[in-house]
């Protein structure tokens, strides 16, 4: 069940940066169009969920774009619990059976990091089912560069 961005979505040792960078990061207007919501963040993952309903493609399954995207945020989320500012640099997904519920999960976790380079794995469940898993590779980005 979504939190609502309220401090029950934060994990007690979560620091501030990180609970303030994800109140930034779900209040976007892109993941709120979409409907994308907080479950849980803590120091080791970031769940968040969205409803399929408006997100299936012509056969009434989850549309791969949605889980896609869900999947994303929660790599997003999860890449983003420190000082640093990390963005994507690589992206797959794998689809291993059609979201037929009304709600996904995704569930990021961090599997190896270096000191400019993280990579992340995201599990999405429908329901109880694991539908697609996707990794995510994110870069640090340099504070004293301009962009």
């Amino acid at each position: 069940m979504a939190c609502n961005m309220n401090e029950e979505c934060f994990h007690p040792d979560l620091p501030e940066i990180s609970r303030k960078r994800a109140r930034k990061l779900m209040s976007s207007e892109f993941v709120v169009t979409t409907g994308i919501e907080l479950e849980s963040l803590s120091p080791e993952s970031a769940v968040v969920s969205m409803p399929l309903k408006g997100r299936r493609n012509s056969i009434e399954t989850g549309h791969g774009g949605a889980i896609f995207t869900l999947a994303d945020e929660a790599f997003a989320l999860s890449s983003n619990l420190g000082n640093d500012v990390w963005v994507a640099l690589s992206c797959n997904i794998s689809y291993h059976r059609p979201a037929l519920g009304d709600r996904i999960t995704a569930t990021s976790r961090q599997i190896n990091s270096t000191r400019n380079h993280a990579l992340y794995e995201v599990l999405i469940h429908d329901n109880d089912r694991h539908v697609a898993t996707f990794q995510g590779l994110a870069v640090r980005l340099d504070p004293d560069r301009k962009r």
